[in-house]
């Protein structure tokens, strides 16, 4: 019976060895998974950050206006302005 119990603990004691040592590597890995996907998260925010600057840069007015000017828009230089026309037979 003795022989048993030592036996009995013995495997009680490897099963705790080993979930311990489980635990540890999935513990350090999980890290290694925050640690990873954290600096994923800068990384993706500092790109977001310079695409909304290059954004507001190229919608700026003077940019557009190079745009126009290089797809062959240009402002008038003299502007005439078509008035809306007229009844001819006009009631009092």
């Amino acid at each position: 019976m003795n022989k048993l119990k030592k036996y009995i603990l013995t495997i009680f004691l490897a099963v705790l060895a080993v979930s311990s040592v489980f635990m540890t590597v999935t513990t350090a890995t999980s890290s290694a998974e925050v640690s990873s996907l954290q600096k994923e998260e800068a990384r993706l925010s500092d790109e977001n950050r310079y695409l909304k600057g290059e954004l507001v840069k190229s919608l700026s007015s003077g940019n557009l206006q190079e745009k126009g000017e290089g797809l062959g828009y240009v402002k008038p230089g003299n502007i005439v302005y078509v008035a809306p026309p007229e009844a001819v037979a006009k009631l009092p």
